[in-house]
């Protein structure tokens, strides 16, 4: 018999405290997704975290007439945290902005090292309501456990490691398919033969926009997941399992 154990939450350092921590000051915006990973290598809408097609989905989504949109917030890099990888990251959102046309939401890039400290706080901030991850696979997906303790929605694939601790009645866990791995993608721990997932963009897009109109709805459902991982997540909890 065999048994996965999960990384377990650290409590201590990963929690629910609403507050305005001042790393969004900047932000004009008052309602902000996050999303908080890498950006890996693959073409357009191969990565591995499919950071690429869920930016420009974000931007086809709120597109358009009117000032009143909600921002996008990546706490992201590429390699490391130089000035060139942050470049890097800069001049392909610029890319994929030239795609999409129109009145178009604001990006902010938040690229640097933070502590755990600094990434709770960002975490609970007031200005983010929601958390977004296009991601085609997770051995876990830490950052959206330590994200999903404050109890705000996520948005994400409905597939791979994550889906073991996002309740579905607490959050949107949108469908798809799988596909190979594109060869752009394929390095020396990525087997050629595997697959990945593929989330569907229309389906994600229609959520975002939901959950930005109706954001009281889904709060209310998903603030019952701060306890529901304490109880079921927790590092204390992964130990008495051990």
């Amino acid at each position: 018999p065999v048994e996965v154990l999960f990384e377990g939450l650290d409590l201590n350092k990963y929690y629910k405290k609403p507050q305005n921590s001042g790393l969004l000051k900047d932000i004009k915006e008052s309602f902000c997704f996050l999303y908080t990973g890498h950006w890996l290598p693959g073409i357009f809408g191969e990565d591995r975290k499919n950071t690429s097609l869920m930016i420009k989905t974000f931007l086809e989504t709120f597109k358009g007439p009117g000032n009143k949109k909600p921002a996008l917030v990546l706490k992201c890099n590429m390699v490391d945290y130089s000035l060139l990888d942050r470049e890097e990251i800069l001049n392909r959102i610029n890319q994929i902005k030239d795609q999409v046309s129109g009145n178009l939401p604001n990006i902010y890039l938040l690229h640097g090292e933070m502590t755990d400290d600094e990434m709770n706080q960002l975490n609970n901030d007031n200005k983010v309501k929601a958390f977004i991850s296009f991601t085609k696979g997770e051995g876990y997906g830490r950052p959206l456990v330590e994200a999903a303790i404050t109890g705000k929605p996520t948005i994400v694939s409905n597939w791979s490691g994550q889906i073991d601790f996002l309740n579905p009645d607490y959050n949107i866990l949108v469908g798809g398919d799988l596909k190979q791995v594109h060869k752009s993608a394929v390095n020396d721990w990525i087997l050629k033969e595997s697959q990945w997932f593929n989330i569907n963009p229309e389906i994600a897009g229609k959520a975002m926009k939901d959950v930005f109109k109706h954001y009281k709805k889904y709060w209310e459902k998903s603030r019952k997941q701060t306890q529901y991982l304490k109880n079921n997540f927790s590092f204390d909890r992964m130990c008495n399992l051990l």
